[in-house]
């Protein structure tokens, strides 16, 4: 089998030696995240995810509770109700919308496998975080397998450390979010179809199987059939036996594997292959001309859409498409906008911001960052062009995983940890191949390597750089870490939280007023510090804030109430 990070024969790997450093590499994993689970456990977050009533965290938690209450089947799935949906329409016109109050919300496995881990281990969260840390362990382990599979097993020790060391997984591990399950599964289903040959049929049917489990995890897996199917006929064409068993194999392991929900979707009464809700939010919250491409928000004209199709999806892109009135330069901006958020360092955030957390936390301020290992990935990739054939899988899912983030609702950060799994791999071999050509002191590769991989991350730093500055912080964790101290009865270092949120806010000239996600961070500030007999000091940290929003009504309301001491 060619490689093509040392243009040669693949060397066998020592199982031994092999066994050995997936073991150093699976320790230190642990350790890391035992450490970092420990320094979570001291943030507010621990508390607030559980009860915050507009977050996924705390709908995944209402879900898995009704599932232990008896709901087995999710006839009632614990639907989020937030603010912005209640502007929009009753909560039964919702039901409707989304085709009925038994459709499931959305991929339904991460609040059955949290239902599971709160029956086995407890409701608190340092129970949950152990199980979801497990899951991590399972996510290096599996890079690790796959790099050394696809390289050897130098680029799966490095690949495994990367896994162990980067942030953005060591962060949601902690958290009541889908998403690391959902790397869990698109590593399984990669390591499945990798082992698949033309003699084991048994194969295809476990990497359907796997398919079909990954399905109910990410929903962007399902851009990823296609690919797979492609890949099947690119191995087997000419050769139509083989070509249709494994084809009839792969698909009945997918329907094997859905069968549970099929199953679900006819006793309650909903079509049997519906999966999830989310396709109308997703195409008016992300297409409409007037929506952000980075981040969630509620464009202007989604209320009038929604209203107007009724829940009808063809109505829906009809008048999402129509927001454009047929100019196509915004529609070309708006996809090159979310084009370059899924190649640019910026972590865009929804239910968490990444960067409060690095604020926070060493050990997410020194790990490892998505630019390195996308410029390490690319690299990687590159070097692996001569074999194709063997790696064609493996691009075939990052190709379906752009398509996903395109196709998706507004790029958000978290969205790219699956893909980044598998740029992990590649960056683990690009690294090998570097250590090899170091070690030859090939020193010309060498320097257009280490170019490369600089220009990479200077272009990953450059896109987006001034939405970054003006996006990095936002008041929702300043405010809910103050209300979990303030619960706690330390008003002190709850007025110290929100003041630490009201002087992180964003102070550009494209900035005119305080951004509305702060106001109810300074309106708390002002009411901790009336309580604490501080008058003087929120209205002089407020008349500091108004000087760089001398025009924003709100703050000279709340700096008029703090001066009368009501």
């Amino acid at each position: 089998m060619q490689s093509s990070m040392s243009d040669g024969v693949k060397p066998a790997s020592s199982h031994g030696s092999t066994r050995g450093r997936l073991l150093a590499v699976m320790a230190v994993a642990l350790a890391v995240r035992l450490v970092n689970l420990w320094l979570m456990a001291q943030l507010p977050v621990a508390e607030y995810q559980f009860r915050w009533t507009e977050s996924d965290m705390a709908a995944h938690y209402r879900w898995s509770g009704r599932i232990l209450q008896g709901d087995i089947l999710s006839r009632d799935t614990a639907r989020p109700y937030t603010a912005w949906m209640q502007e929009i329409a009753p909560q039964e016109t919702w039901e409707r919308w989304w085709g009925g109050k038994a459709v499931l919300h959305k991929a339904p496995l991460y609040p059955y496998v949290l239902a599971g881990i709160r029956l086995l281990a407890g409701d608190g969260f340092w129970e949950i975080g152990l199980c979801q840390l497990a899951l991590g362990l399972v996510n290096v382990w599996l890079t690790f397998l796959l790099a050394d599979r696809f390289f050897d097993r130098t680029a799966a020790t490095l690949a495994g450390v990367g896994a162990a060391f980067y942030g953005l997984f060591l962060l949601h591990e902690t958290l009541l979010l889908r998403d690391c399950l959902g790397v869990t599964t698109s590593l399984l289903l990669l390591w499945g179809l990798s082992r698949c040959d033309d003699v084991s049929l048994r194969g295809w049917v476990a990497a359907g199987t796997l398919f079909a489990i990954a399905l109910p995890a990410r929903e962007a897996t399902l851009p990823f059939g296609p690919f797979v199917v492609a890949w099947i006929a690119k191995l087997f064409w000419k050769r139509w036996r083989i070509l249709f068993k494994a084809l009839a194999s792969f698909s009945a392991g997918v329907l094997l594997g859905l069968l549970p929900l099929f199953a679900r979707n006819i006793a309650v009464g909903v079509k049997p292959w519906a999966l999830s809700s989310l396709a109308l939010e997703a195409i008016v919250f992300g297409h409409s001309a007037d929506a952000l491409e980075l981040g969630f928000n509620v464009p202007p004209s989604a209320k009038s859409i929604l209203l107007q199709s009724d829940g009808r999806l063809s109505t829906a892109i009809r008048l999402t498409w129509a927001t454009y009135d047929n100019d196509w330069w915004p529609l070309l901006r708006h996809l090159a906008t979310r084009a370059a958020a899924v190649f640019s360092r910026f972590e865009v955030m929804d239910n968490v911001n990444w960067y409060y957390f690095v604020d926070h936390s060493p050990i997410l301020r020194f790990s490892l960052r998505y630019e390195t290992v996308l410029a390490f990935g690319i690299l990687g990739l590159w070097l692996a062009r001569r074999n194709a054939p063997r790696h064609r899988i493996l691009w075939y899912f990052l190709l379906a995983a752009f398509v996903a983030l395109m196709c998706k609702p507004p790029v958000i950060g978290r969205y790219r940890l699956a893909p980044t799994a598998v740029l992990l791999i590649y960056a683990g071999g690009a690294v090998a191949w570097i250590g090899r050509q170091i070690r030859d002191r090939r020193w010309g590769p060498v320097t257009w390597a280490g170019m490369t991989v600089a220009l990479i991350m200077l272009v990953s730093a450059s896109l987006l750089r001034s939405d970054g500055r003006r996006m990095r912080d936002r008041g929702t964790e300043f405010y809910l870490a103050g209300e979990v101290y303030y619960r706690r009865r330390q008003p002190e270092r709850a007025l110290e939280e929100l003041r630490a949120g009201l002087r992180s806010t964003y102070r550009g000239r494209d900035q005119p007023a305080l951004p509305s996600n702060f106001q109810p961070v300074a309106l708390e500030f002002a009411s901790v510090a009336h309580e604490l007999g501080r008058d003087a000091d929120a209205a002089a940290e407020l008349r500091r804030l108004a000087a760089d929003f001398p025009a924003d009504p709100y703050l000279a309301r709340l700096l008029a109430l703090v001066a009368t001491g009501r």
